[in-house]
């Protein structure tokens, strides 16, 4: 399974997430549904984008059951329905990049959990538009988000216009320290993959000291990469938007979850109610070191 090191304090990140293999593939969930067609499509982008072969998985309980008779369960032709249309968007989208499907035995999250170890990437689509009862929707994306070893890619149904030049947004500041590390290296390698420039929103009031607020410091390691950095002391949901929104890819810490064993920080639950842009979660330190930080509130309205 891939491992991310913490990096000393005021050194640089890696170019990228430990243990990235440019040959494992990128994971989708498809479930047949226009979500998760979308994150098909966004999928089939990135793969082309990193040159990586596309898995697409659909997982049901109901795979290698028999019906009536020992007829096939009235679930699979369905199944099989939505792999076969993922598979189409798929090569429709990206015709250079390999694509394989999977129906997978057994419930979503863990199947997809189980994917991930082998892949460098998820990406999942999510319903949610606002609704509070719409967030019970959103719970394969929460469950997946914060257990994942690889990042975690959650594309909303609801995208309205385009980003145009818009750029790739990195939030910075939302958990430990040494987990802004793994997810400014990702926002950066995103960002350069696809041409666009970088913000860095910083979330610590106490970060002046660190690597992640001097330009230069990121200009040794991405000399290509436009940069630039915005303070967003205090972030509530709505600051983080309207400081980041739209744009093309908003990175992230995972986090460490809530209270009452939720799956995700309020922050983060927020946000996948509201955010029109595509997500990355990136695995917090703790969670392949087997440490435990200190819980942080932070405002979600």
């Amino acid at each position: 399974m891939p491992t991310t090191t913490p990096t000393p304090a005021g050194t640089l990140p890696a170019p990228g997430p430990a243990g990235d293999d440019p040959q494992a593939p990128i994971v989708v969930g498809a479930d047949g549904s226009d979500c998760g067609l979308r994150a098909v499509r966004w999928a089939s982008e990135e793969a082309v984008r990193r040159g990586a072969p596309l898995r697409i998985v659909h997982a049901t309980p109901h795979h290698g059951r028999r019906g009536v008779a020992g007829s096939p369960a009235t679930e699979l032709p369905r199944a099989r329905g939505a792999t076969a249309q993922a598979y189409t968007v798929a090569r429709h989208t990206a015709p250079s990049v390999a694509v394989s499907t999977e129906l997978v035995p057994g419930e979503p999250v863990s199947a997809l959990l189980r994917a991930a170890e082998d892949a460098q990437l998820v990406v999942l689509g999510i319903t949610t538009t606002g609704a509070a009862d719409e967030l019970v929707l959103a719970s394969v994306a929460q469950r997946v988000a914060a257990r994942s070893p690889r990042p975690v890619v959650v594309v909303p149904r609801s995208r309205p216009g385009g980003t145009g030049s818009r750029p790739h947004v990195a939030v910075l500041g939302l958990g430990e320290q040494e987990d802004d590390e793994p997810v400014a290296a990702f926002a950066a390698e995103e960002a350069l993959r696809s041409g666009q420039p970088l913000l860095v929103l910083h979330t610590r009031s106490d970060d002046g000291g660190e690597w992640a607020a001097d330009s230069g410091r990121w200009a040794e390691r991405w000399p290509e990469l436009q940069l630039s950095h915005t303070p967003v002391p205090g972030p509530t949901g709505g600051r983080v938007l309207a400081a980041a929104c739209p744009t093309p890819l908003l990175s992230m810490s995972a986090g460490h979850g809530g209270l009452l064993h939720r799956p995700m920080d309020a922050l983060h639950r927020w946000l996948l109610r509201h955010c029109t842009s595509p997500m990355a979660f990136v695995p917090p330190v703790h969670r392949v070191t087997g440490t435990e930080p200190r819980e942080e509130i932070i405002a979600v309205g």
